[in-house]
């Protein structure tokens, strides 16, 4: 899955599912699958802190530049 290092969604905030890029950009930075990120937000909302805590929360590791180690 290839991801444009100088593409940062424009509101870091919330996950936005309308763009495929912007997926795949969520995707490596929480070191999920497209599936689970998709359940994630259908469980959680689109808010990034609730998107994560929900990733957490099912055993998904966060990439360290989420700032976990």
């Amino acid at each position: 899955m290839l991801v444009d290092k100088d593409r940062t969604p424009a509101d870091p905030t919330r996950v936005n599912l309308g763009e495929e890029w912007e997926v795949r950009w969520w995707c490596t930075k929480f070191g999920c699958t497209e599936v689970q990120l998709r359940s994630a937000i259908g469980t959680a909302g689109p808010t990034t802190v609730d998107v994560e805590r929900e990733l957490k929360k099912h055993g998904k590791e966060i990439l360290k530049n989420m700032g976990e180690d």
